[in-house]
This record gives C-alpha cells, structure tokens and sequence, in this order.
C-alpha cells in the first residue's frame, strides 16, 4: 500500500497553500504525482505524531494530545465509502466531494457523541482526473477534517474506473458518555435535529435542473448544500452525550424511515411518528419548491405527502435521530440553548459560504416508543387517527440513482 505524506518534517513550507506550487509533470500522471499533491495539503497543525506513515508502515498518534477536555476511555471507529455514481451528483464540485467523504464518516461518530481525532482515506482516482482535480478534492476533506478538531493522518491512492474515496476516522469517548441504537425505551420521546427531508429535496432538484419549466422555483445555494455540503452533527452530538438524557441514537443519513427501524430493531420497541409534528420540523424552503416545482393543480394536502416521502424515505440529511426519556426533555432543551448561545457566530468561520445555514441547530420530538409489533406513522384526522406502516425504505448504496 502507498502511503502518502502529512508531517511538516518533509519541507520547509509551513503552509502548503500559499508558497508550495505543484510541479510541472509530464503526462500521463503517476499515482505519486497526485501523492505530491495530497502530501502538500495534508499537514499536522498542533497534534504531535510518534511517527508518520511517511517514515513507517503507519501513522501513531499520542492519545494524551487530544485528551485535554474528556479522559479516552473508548476509541471509535467508523469507514464509509462514497462513489461518483452513487453519491455525488454532477454539479457537486470536487471540493464538495472530498467535504461528503470526510463528512459521511464523522457523522458516525456524532451519531455516538464521540469526539474524532484522526481520518484516513482511500481514494481511487479515474483516468481523467487532473492534479487541479485532487488539490481541491483534498482541500474539501482538509476542511472538513480539521473543522471538526481531527487531523488526516495518511491514505492510499489508486486508478480506478470512477471516482471512489473510502474513509476512516478514528474517535474517542468517555465510556459513561457512549450512547448506542439499543437502549431506547417504552415511552421515551423520539426527537430529531434540523430539517428531515431537506437532502432528498435539494437531490430533487438538481436531478430535474434541466427539466425545470420557467415558472421552477430555484433553491438556493445554501438550500442545496444540505446536500452536497452536509455538515455532521459532531458538536451536537457531544453535547447531547453529556445530558444524561439519550437513550440511544443514530444518524439519518440512510433516510429518517430507515434509522427509525434501525432502532427499533436494536431497542426491541416499536414507534409512532406524528406526520404534523414531522412537518413542523420541515424548513421553509423545502415547502416553497415542492410547491411552485408541482403540478398547480395539487393541493395542500399532496404537498404535505409529498413532503413526507423526502422526510422519510431518502438520505443524506446527516441529521441525528435520538430518543429522550419524557422527565428528562427539558435536560435536552436546555442543552440546546446553551449550545446555541456558546457556537454563536462559530460556523460562519467555515471555508465556504451557506453552511452557517445550518446552524443554530434545533430539534423537534416526532413521535414516540410504542407497546406494537410495527413502527406506524400517522395523522390525526378530527378525533381520529389514521395509522399506516412506515416503510422499510431508504438510501441504499448499492444502488445507483444518481
């Protein structure tokens, strides 16, 4: 396996984006070309290494270096892997690309209220991708990466027939502070962050972009990168592992649907989602294009539906879905508040403009942990309620739809 380089012990350049330049190749590329590349970009800023896997067979971390504010009793770990026909739609830009894998893999560890320290990647590079190509896909991952407080310690580089980039990134966590998919309980609330529904629509729109009739409601930039810039609910996450309040957790990036049944399955309980609850929870945005983007003849009613597919049957929301015993809610929205007065003005900070869409972050309980044998969704209808089965539907890799 290649390693490429990320210690500042093998130039004298303390930052690789304003004096190192790359250097005039011939054609066609070697995988070390694009190795010089990453190793520019890919520089530890203030965590110390024991070794780099420029020097050895890989990269060794001291642990007591990210130790400041938690004891790592746990590490974590997670891998994912997203593909050019799978995950990124045509107008995503390679910066973009490398920010969604980085982002894919810290979700997980968000999902967990674990605190990342270290990434590495795997990228598999097509024919016709340039050194202009992998500097800015290395840049999105750099971003991403360092945003959240972890370092990119190594990776590997290959040829391949479409762009693949597979993840790792490494975690610690106090052990009293784990939260896990399988402590939820009968009763407890079912909550989730931001705007379910707000990826699939945006998907949505740029799959139908050169289908749009010239009365189309464009979305927004910073309404799209809900889905091509997906912000993981790290911060979140931490803090919502400190509460004492989640029994269990996990993040929707599979689609809300399939992260309910997720938990259900581990927890050993089934839930009900209240759909008016869920569209409270919808932004406002996503109402405004569902609406102009319809036939004219729908009414309210198909729009609401429309609006719960997306919600619930398609991925890349990269939301946290959490489940909070009822005496402790208060526990929870208290902690949002505090979180939300303390990141003030942080986000606005990031290395592209619209994410500090994303914030302040709120979250809105949905549903709740029922005695049945089936997870059910449903709506009041005056004093009655019509209940249907919520799907076992979602984002599956391994299909391509993009």
């Amino acid at each position: 396996m290649t390693k490429f380089s990320n210690s500042k012990q093998d130039s004298d350049t303390s930052s690789p984006f304003v004096s190192s330049s790359p250097p005039v190749l011939s054609s066609p590329l070697s995988e070390k070309d694009f190795i010089h590349v990453f190793s520019r970009i890919f520089r530890f800023s203030q965590k110390p290494l024991l070794s780099g896997s420029e020097y050895d067979d890989c990269a060794a971390l001291r642990l007591d270096s990210f130790c400041t504010d938690l004891s790592a009793e746990s590490l974590t770990f997670s891998t994912d892997t997203v593909r050019e026909s799978a995950d990124f739609p045509k107008q995503m830009t390679f910066w973009q690309k490398g920010w969604m894998a980085a982002a894919v893999n810290l979700s997980d560890l968000a999902a967990m209220g674990s605190k990342p320290i270290a990434f590495l990647f795997s990228a598999g590079l097509p024919p016709e991708f340039t050194l202009s190509d992998a500097e800015q896909l290395a840049l999105g991952i750099q971003d991403c990466v360092s945003f959240f407080g972890a370092e990119v310690i190594g990776g590997d580089t290959e040829f391949n027939e479409e762009l693949t980039i597979t993840g790792t990134v490494i975690g610690i966590s106090e052990n009293k502070s784990l939260i896990l998919r399988k402590n939820a309980k009968l009763g407890d609330l079912l909550c989730v962050t931001g705007s379910p529904g707000s990826a699939g629509i945006a998907l949505s729109v740029l799959l139908n972009e050169n289908n749009c009739v010239s009365d189309c409601v464009p979305a927004s930039d910073s309404f799209l990168k809900n889905l091509t810039e997906p912000f993981p609910r790290i911060f979140e996450g931490l803090m919502l592992s400190k509460t004492g309040a989640v029994t269990s957790m996990i993040d929707t990036s599979d689609g809300l649907a399939s992260s309910v049944h997720e938990l259900s399955s581990l927890s050993g309980v089934c839930f009900e989602i209240d759909s008016e609850l869920l569209l409270n929870a919808a932004d406002d945005e996503a109402f405004q294009i569902l609406k102009q983007n319809n036939n004219p003849k729908s009414g309210h009613s198909d729009i609401e539906s429309g609006f719960l597919s997306e919600a619930l049957y398609t991925g890349g929301d990269f939301e946290l879905l959490f489940t909070v015993s009822p005496g402790k809610l208060n526990d929870v929205k208290e902690a949002f508040q505090k979180f939300n007065s303390f990141y003030n003005g942080c986000f606005g900070n990031l290395p592209s403009a619209g994410k500090s869409g994303r914030f302040p972050c709120s979250f809105t309980v949905i549903g709740k942990a029922i005695a049945e044998s089936e997870n059910v969704i449903f709506k009041k209808i005056g004093s009655s309620e019509n209940r249907q089965l919520l799907l076992k539907k979602g984002y599956d890799s391994f299909k391509k739809y993009i």
